[in-house]
């Protein structure tokens, strides 16, 4: 098992980092925070330029589901369904950057 030690492995990293960070701050975070927004626009330019190697409609999709979290007419059930969803993409991209970053 290697890192793999190139600018766009240590980018993987990076994205790692900031996935992480998210994951484990959404359930702290308001749901009507912009924080996710502006971590999901980044991703978007991430993955339509250097991120070939993350599914771009999963991106899409949680982009699209962190959209749908902060609108506040929603029940507890959908909220929890649109939550559960992004938490899932958000595993994705972990799973993708760490075997990127990763060699076995």
């Amino acid at each position: 098992m290697r890192i793999r030690t190139t600018d766009l492995g240590v980018l993987a990293v990076i994205v790692f980092i900031l996935t992480m960070w998210l994951l484990l701050g959404r359930s702290k975070l308001r749901p009507e925070s912009n924080l996710p927004l502006a971590y999901y626009f980044a991703m978007v330019g991430y993955v339509r330029t250097v991120g070939t190697f993350i599914d771009p409609s999963a991106v899409y999709a949680a982009v699209i589901f962190a959209m749908m979290i902060r609108f506040e007419f929603m029940s507890v059930g959908f909220f929890k369904f649109f939550r559960f969803v992004e938490t899932l993409c958000l595993c994705y991209f972990l799973w993708a950057c760490f075997s990127y970053f990763v060699i076995f």
